[in-house]
């Protein structure tokens, strides 16, 4: 029928409705500060700061000769520095967008921004830790591929190379309870692994999922689950080489493994620029800009706390 009036005929003015309800973004899981030291360089301190560790003393299984001074020990010390890095980064916004855009573009700019810091940190760190070397390959796979994937056995290595070193774990035992479906947590040191690997890590024969641990309270975002005395925390941008297949570094931290310094405080510094802010260099008042800067550093403290337990995927 010719006579049907049709949106081909006579169209809405506005055929688009914007919905100002922003839509998510994605923010990966950021664990690789997690169990690290923490310190704060004070402001006009310098930029270095020394960590310092003595040394365990001989053992003198000798007995004591009747009015003879034994000769007695000497003290020696180790000191670990680490010197502070600036990173930054920042979001220019000209004066139309602002005038013509309909998000709060200011707003999301300083949260996008707060999030890129934070992942940046996070990034730096992990970074750090793939530099140990204290580093084993899986070998009890069944992939073919050198390092195999995880397993029980290349696990239990790990857990037994850092105790063999004195290493101490981080998490206490959860005890178990009478609730179906749970069982009791091991004290534990704690794992970063990357989300590729999680069916591997839950094939691995004494996997235990977070949801059965029996007292929730003691999960922590982003965990996994455990396996024996290891506890594991997942990310989406975990350390992975660019090799074929990629290997992936499996961080198994110890108590005092590694530590992040920040220079005068942890959540570093925001700026927000107006527009012509810039003076003579912005005449016409086109641009502003929001950003961050932070200093920064991650050390490791020793590498005989740590394993960097190399697999590939199944």
């Amino acid at each position: 029928m010719s006579n049907i009036t049709t949106v081909a005929v006579l169209p809405p003015a506005v055929r688009e409705y914007y919905d100002r309800l922003l839509l998510m973004t994605a923010y990966p899981q950021l664990v690789h500060t997690k169990f690290a030291q923490k310190r704060v360089l004070p402001e006009k301190m310098g930029d270095t700061i020394v960590f310092r560790r003595y040394a365990r003393l001989s053992t003198v299984p000798i007995p004591l000769v009747d009015g003879i001074t034994p000769p007695g020990a000497p003290l020696s010390a180790t000191d670990i520095k680490a010197r502070v890095d600036f990173y930054g980064n920042f979001v220019t916004i000209t004066n139309q967008v602002e005038l013509t855009v309909e998000d709060r573009v200011l707003n999301e700019s300083s949260r996008l921004l707060a999030q890129n810091l934070a992942q940046t940190m996070d990034e730096v760190c992990r970074d750090v830790l793939a530099s140990t070397s204290s580093v084993l390959q899986c070998s009890n796979g069944i992939n073919g591929n050198t390092p195999s994937e995880l397993t029980k056995a290349d696990i239990d290595s790990a857990v037994q190379t850092i105790l063999a070193a004195d290493g101490e774990m981080i998490s206490e035992v959860v005890v178990g309870t009478d609730a179906f479906g749970t069982s009791p947590v091991r004290p534990s040191f704690w794992a970063y692994l990357d989300t590729d690997l999680l069916d591997d890590l839950e094939a691995v024969s004494n996997f235990l999922h977070s949801a059965n641990y029996p007292n929730q309270q003691s999960v922590l975002d982003a965990e996994w689950g455990a396996t024996g005395n290891v506890r594991w925390l997942y990310t989406s941008v975990g350390s992975v080489s660019s090799a074929s297949p990629a290997v992936f570094n499996n961080f198994i931290i110890g108590k005092e493994a590694y530590a992040v310094v920040h220079l005068g405080s942890e959540t570093g510094e925001f700026y927000i620029e107006p527009l012509g802010s810039a003076g003579a260099a912005d005449p016409l008042h086109q641009r502003g800009s929001v950003g961050w800067q932070h200093p920064f550093v991650s050390r490791i403290l020793n590498d005989a706390f740590m394993v960097n337990l190399e697999a590939t995927h199944s």
